[in-house]
């Protein structure tokens, strides 16, 4: 069994334990909202609709909800980080099957994630990680699309395998500019303060 790189095992880990903890947040957000009710209906019906996405990050979710719902205490993890290269090459085969992806698609998916990624890091915080944090995701995203172990359908995986390189673009893109994005936001409550 070939074992992934240990920066990508570790980033994985990483991402499995995050989504672990929001789905456990999420079931106790929706008990206490709902007390009584269908709960597992609920969440295997969130698990199924993120299961749907190109984001690497909803295929945890999706797993995370799922596993909370069928083994909240198994001991096994979420994700295995030493996939057989023969099962990978299984995914990817069929994968490869599909018609291209279209590039207006990927670009919108890089989108989504540059927004969320940005989102998530929030508005005062250091833009100098966003482009870090964007290869991050790019790394996600490349060691997700073909592990057996996400719901993802093999058009989706595809979206997953197209968006890594320009994820990669984007973080290099966002790395170029960075300092001036910092200055500009600087300059601008500056130059407004005369203004008035």
């Amino acid at each position: 069994m070939t074992r992934m790189r240990a920066s990508d095992a570790m980033l994985l880990e990483a991402a499995a334990s995050e989504a672990m903890s929001a789905a456990w947040w999420e079931r106790v957000d929706l008990e206490s909202r709902r007390p009584g009710e269908g709960h597992a209906d609920l969440i295997l019906g969130k698990a199924a609709e993120l299961a749907f996405s190109p984001i690497g990050r909803d295929q945890l979710m999706s797993l995370a909800l799922e596993k909370g719902v069928r083994d909240p205490d198994g001991p096994e993890p979420l994700v295995d980080t030493s996939v057989p290269p023969a099962e990978r090459a299984v995914i990817a085969k069929r994968v490869f099957r599909h018609a291209p992806h279209h590039a207006s698609e990927t670009e919108a998916l890089v989108v989504r994630i540059e927004e969320r990624t940005a989102r998530q890091l929030g508005r005062d915080t250091r833009y100098d990680l966003l482009p870090q944090r964007m290869r991050q995701e790019a790394a996600l995203q490349e060691v997700l699309w073909d592990h057996p172990a996400i719901p993802a359908g093999d058009d989706v995986r595809l979206a997953m395998l197209c968006s890594v390189p320009k994820l990669l673009e984007r973080s290099e893109a966002l790395s170029d500019d960075w300092p001036w994005r910092i200055l500009s936001r600087w300059v601008a409550p500056v130059v407004g303060r005369g203004a008035s």
